[in-house]
């Protein structure tokens, strides 16, 4: 008997620490709203979408994750997804700024050259 009550006892504890567990994991409200628009702003970058398509498509994606995670109440699921969503975005941004920034680069060497080919057709020989 004293067995059965022991079992019994160490099964409540398990269970409400269990429950605990769960229930101590806050809501990651602001960490979604935050990733959400993050992700809304970079994909509405045109930029973004013509250098860095499969990276806001991945910050897309966690994000509906992310919103997956929540509705079934996975909180730490959804924090962490949320958060790879935001950086996803980021990389996004990142990506399409340095091909801006590439372009702009052989656009200043493309001038370069021509201004040089210039002076050399007008120096004397």
């Amino acid at each position: 008997m004293h067995t059965i009550a022991l079992i019994r006892t160490t099964a409540v504890v398990l269970t409400l620490g269990a429950m605990a567990a769960c229930s101590s994991t806050p809501k990651p409200t602001e960490q979604m709203a935050v990733s959400r628009t993050t992700v809304n702003r970079v994909a509405a970058e045109p930029e973004v979408s013509a250098n860095a398509p499969v990276d806001i498509q991945k910050a897309r994606d966690k994000l509906m994750q992310a919103d997956k995670a929540m509705a079934e109440k996975n909180y730490k699921m959804a924090r962490r997804l949320s958060e790879e969503a935001e950086v996803d975005a980021r990389v996004a941004e990142t990506r399409a700024d340095a091909a801006q920034n590439a372009n702009n680069l052989k656009q200043v060497q493309d001038s370069i050259r021509t201004l040089q080919d210039e002076i050399n057709r007008r120096s004397p020989r």
